[in-house]
């Protein structure tokens, strides 16, 4: 009998309900999932600054898989287990197009340095400071794009509107097809269509793999829960993949079964029903879960 020993949890729209809190079903049913002998993993696409709260907020230990799968990292004390970034020159590329149409660009930093967001023109400070203020610690001015990109950076997060960032897309599949992901979010709270690229290779699904990795789990025992087109790969790699009742169609039709939304304590009803089945934990035995890239689907 198949069961869970690794379970993967996105945390906007899928752990936190709509009004970013954490029901105490969903609290519980976490805790519970553990006393079982399951591992809790956070996958987020937040960063380490803004995931690490929430990780300590709901009691979870295990490795977050922040960044959208580029950096696992220890929630305990933000020491950097595995960090996939943007080569120099590649981000600097990226940018430079980036800012060919117009583009506005947020640098964020190696996170081997810190944590910093640089970005290259004052608008792009206030506008942060409108939409994102809680963000603003983090902001920082470059004098340009090669000031930002001083070191590889895991993420660039590119805003225009929908024809320029249309336009930046084709000719970064063009010109850099091997060199970079790229995770689409459309309009987002400025009005403003925005994209996140990577490091080619990134998804969270890289990150749920390593995690697994380390703890000796076998794909086949990861579960992942995820509402986002950035779960796309998280869902499809897990050996259950969870979209959230809330996710758009095209998520829920990859899973393999679908969840209550997350303001229905999705996450917690799906965890009851696997522990009421017997189906959580009892992980592979370490060393067992080494997987070649080509079993990812």
């Amino acid at each position: 009998m198949k069961r869970y020993a690794l379970l993967a949890c996105d945390i906007d729209g899928t752990l936190l309900r709509s009004d970013g809190t954490a029901s105490p079903r969903t609290l519980q049913a976490l805790r519970f999932a553990e006393t079982c002998g399951a591992r809790v993993v956070i996958a987020t696409g937040r960063r380490i600054a803004s995931t690490t709260p929430i990780a300590r907020r709901l009691g979870i230990h295990s490795p977050c898989i922040a960044h959208c799968g580029a950096v696992v990292y220890d929630p305990a004390d933000e020491s950097i287990l595995m960090a996939k970034q943007i080569p120099r020159q590649i981000a600097l590329r990226a940018c430079r197009l980036a800012g060919n149409v117009g583009a506005d660009v947020a640098v964020h930093e190696s996170v081997h340095s810190g944590r910093s967001i640089f970005v290259t023109t004052p608008r792009e400070l206030e506008d942060a400071a409108e939409h994102w203020p809680y963000m603003m610690p983090y902001y920082r001015l470059a004098g340009d794009f090669e000031q930002a990109c001083r070191a590889d950076p895991v993420q660039l997060c590119v805003m225009a509107d929908a024809q320029a960032i249309q336009s930046l897309t084709r000719q970064l599949a063009h010109d850099m097809p091997e060199e970079l992901f790229i995770v689409d979010y459309g309009l987002v709270e400025n009005g403003k269509h925005m994209v996140d690229i990577f490091a080619y290779g990134v998804d969270k699904a890289l990150g749920l793999d390593f995690v697994a990795d380390l703890c000796g789990i076998a794909q086949s025992e990861t579960a992942a829960f995820g509402d986002s087109v950035n779960d796309v790969e998280l869902i499809c790699y897990a050996g259950l993949g969870v979209a959230m009742g809330n996710a758009p169609h095209d998520i829920r039709r990859i899973a393999d079964t679908v969840a209550p939304s997350n303001d229905d304590d999705g996450v917690a009803v799906v965890i009851e029903e696997l522990a009421a089945s017997g189906l959580l934990g009892h992980g592979a035995e370490p060393g067992s879960a080494k997987r070649a890239s080509s079993q990812r689907h």
